[in-house]
């Protein structure tokens, strides 16, 4: 048995990856703010458990209490797959502009939910011996810097650290998590959206951005989903390693 917890899984990625797990009969557990109806009746026909927490993960001191909801959701013996694939680009402004409000979301939904939610899943689950894995949903940006994305880099680059480290500390345990990042590229979704309809001057790429949506280079959130678990459902996932899917497709 399987089971996946997904974060922001009511679009994008997020519901690629939900919709693709559910019509194959594993166990969900999905977390976001809102829900769409479609995947109840995806679990209905596929014979699969659904669950939906609905979460703000700007509330970063329900992390905790939120993680031990998950566990007592799944059965004690099912594989576990957690990705945390919540992510905001906002926001996008050169340093000196970008506003202590914005830069407060950056940091808790990009950084502190994924760190907070991996530290208790790790603690929660130390005594299980099954397949546990770590998903954190990464970007080039964690390795590139971009004019007008200080917080979006910043956060996916403290973000792939922190996998790095829990990747070497797990390879030391008992009942080990994998850790790995995963970098999607750049998918037809609403944060693709965002960054085409920024100011010119605040990222000054953006005529780039458009023109992988008018090139049709941006893949789909489908095609992106599907990579990912054939990935991770593997045996030879390396621990604390960043996946690019430029390598894998």
């Amino acid at each position: 048995m399987k089971t996946f917890i997904i974060t922001g899984a009511s679009k994008g990625l997020g519901a690629a990856i939900a919709k693709q797990c559910l019509r194959t009969g594993d166990r969900c557990v999905l977390i976001s703010r809102t829900i769409d109806t479609a995947f109840e009746v995806l679990a209905s026909r596929s014979g699969s458990k659904l669950s939906f927490i609905s979460t703000d993960l700007k509330e970063t001191e329900k992390l905790s209490s939120l993680v031990k909801e998950i566990l007592t959701e799944v059965d004690e013996k099912s594989d576990l797959y957690f990705i945390n694939n919540a992510g905001i680009i906002d926001p996008i402004k050169p340093i000196g502009n970008l506003g202590q409000e914005c830069l407060e979301s950056s940091m808790k939904v990009n950084f502190m939910a994924p760190i907070v939610l991996t530290d208790e899943f790790i603690k929660q689950t130390s005594d299980s011996d099954r397949k546990k894995v770590v998903v954190n949903i990464s970007s080039g940006a964690a390795k590139n810097p971009y004019h007008g994305w200080a917080a979006y880099c910043s956060t996916k680059a403290g973000l792939e650290m922190f996998t790095r480290v829990a990747g070497l500390e797990q390879d030391k345990a008992p009942f080990p998590v994998c850790l790995i990042s995963f970098s999607p590229g750049v998918m037809d979704t609403e944060m693709q959206g965002t960054i085409r309809s920024a100011d010119e001057h605040d990222f000054v790429d953006r005529d780039k951005f458009q023109d992988y949506k008018e090139k049709g280079m941006l893949r789909s959130p489908e095609l992106v989903a599907e990579t990912l678990l054939q990935l991770i459902e593997g045996e030879d996932l390396e621990n604390g390693k960043f996946y690019d899917i430029k390598d894998l497709i």
